[in-house]
Parts: structure tokens; sequence; C-alpha cells
């Protein structure tokens, strides 16, 4: 395998094989974690934490096993660009729904047609049951008993009772 085609870790790992070092040892000297150096060495990028702590996990490990962090480096933000077109590619295609471009399997259908179905069901459901409890609560309203709820104001007298047209004379 030439330079061009290894990942980012071949190199220290080879590194720390020729200076008889663990990751164990690596891990003490730089405080790194060893389950980072260990994807860094299989070079995968998924699983580590953000590209910026993984560049100085880069710089540390370099140092502790006495090589250039240069190269490493180099070959960790290729395998980045790498990563970010894959990614920028993958979006880029469109999304068809198979239910609608008509190469979805019989079942498949079936299965979206059949979710649908119970999807509405429940809407029904629920609909019918707000239904049912309005009209429950209307006709088990009781009436208040009588005289209750009335005002407590005096009576006024009527208008009848006074006479306000006095036209016998005096």
């Amino acid at each position: 395998m030439n330079q061009e085609s290894e990942h980012f870790g071949i190199s220290l790992r080879r590194a720390r094989q020729k200076r008889a070092l663990t990751l164990g040892e690596i891990s003490s000297a730089t405080k790194v974690p060893r389950s980072a150096l260990e994807l860094i060495e299989e070079g995968k990028l998924d699983g580590l934490p953000a590209d910026v702590f993984v560049r100085g996990f880069i710089r540390s490990y370099a140092r502790a096993v006495g090589v250039s962090e240069l190269q490493p480096l180099a070959q960790f933000d290729k395998a980045l660009r790498a990563r970010s077109d894959a990614e920028r590619a993958e979006s880029a295609l469109p999304v068809v729904d198979p239910t609608i471009a008509g190469t979805a399997t019989h079942e498949e259908a079936e299965e979206a047609a059949s979710s649908r179905r119970g999807l509405g069901l429940a809407v029904f459901v629920i609909v019918l049951l707000l239904i049912a409890t309005i009209t429950l609560s209307l006709l088990l309203r009781h009436p208040p008993p009588s005289g209750e709820g009335l005002s407590q104001l005096a009576p006024t007298p009527a208008s009848s009772d006074v006479d306000v047209d006095d036209t016998s004379g005096a």
C-alpha cells in the first residue's frame, strides 16, 4: 500500500509499533482516550469527536511516537474532504417515494395503504369520542335548583303600584 492510498492512522500505528509502544502507553502519555486512538489507527472518522479535537489527538500521537504530524494531518484533512464530498453527492440525489414511482413491491404498497387507513381510523375515533363527550356533557347537565342563582338584590316596587299621575285635584 503506498502513502497516497493510506489513511491517516497507518503511519502513526507503524511508528508506535516500531517504538514497541502500546496504545495504553500512548493514551497515558497523550491523555487521549484509548478508544479514540484505536479509531484513529483504523482511519475511522465515525465515532471520533469534533474534527478540531481529532487534529489535536493526531498531533499529540505523532509527538509521542516521534514522527512529523504533517503527513497524518494532511491525510486526515483528505479523509474529511472525501467524506464531505460523499455526503454532498448523496444529499444531491433525488429522493423518490417508491409508491409514487411505481417501483414499490405489492407488499410495500399494501403496507403504505394500511398505515394510511390506520391513521384515518385513529382520527375518526378521536373525533367520535370528542363528539360523544360533548353530547353527554350537555345531556347530563342538571339545571340549578329553583331559586338558586337568582339575583340577591331587593325587589323594586312595580310601577303599577305607584300612581304617578294624580289628577283628582286637591
